[in-house]
């Protein structure tokens, strides 16, 4: 919540103020940037550490990218897995 949050802060400030120059000078912009990289960087680490703990339990799914993975776990439709199907046992 707080990225979003941030974020949008910050696009609404830039978008009311459109020279570039200003928009970057504002005081505190670098360390709300800063922070929010931060953030992000650790959601994409515990995505990572999810991801890993899936493909262990299932190692068919190190044949497929984290993208196709997120998609097959972020679903309930078993058909949606079909497409993946072909990655996951093409060597059988």
């Amino acid at each position: 919540d707080r990225i979003d949050r941030d974020f949008k802060e910050i696009m609404e400030d830039t978008s009311k103020n459109t020279n570039i120059l200003e928009c970057c000078s504002v005081k505190g912009r670098l360390e709300k940037l800063q922070d929010i990289f931060e953030l992000l960087e650790r959601c994409q680490k515990s995505l990572s550490d999810y991801l890993d703990v899936k493909r262990n339990a299932f190692p068919r799914f190190f044949y497929i990218s984290d993208d196709e993975l997120l998609s097959i776990l972020g679903t309930s439709d078993p058909t949606s897995v079909q497409e993946h199907m072909l990655k996951l046992y093409d060597n059988c």
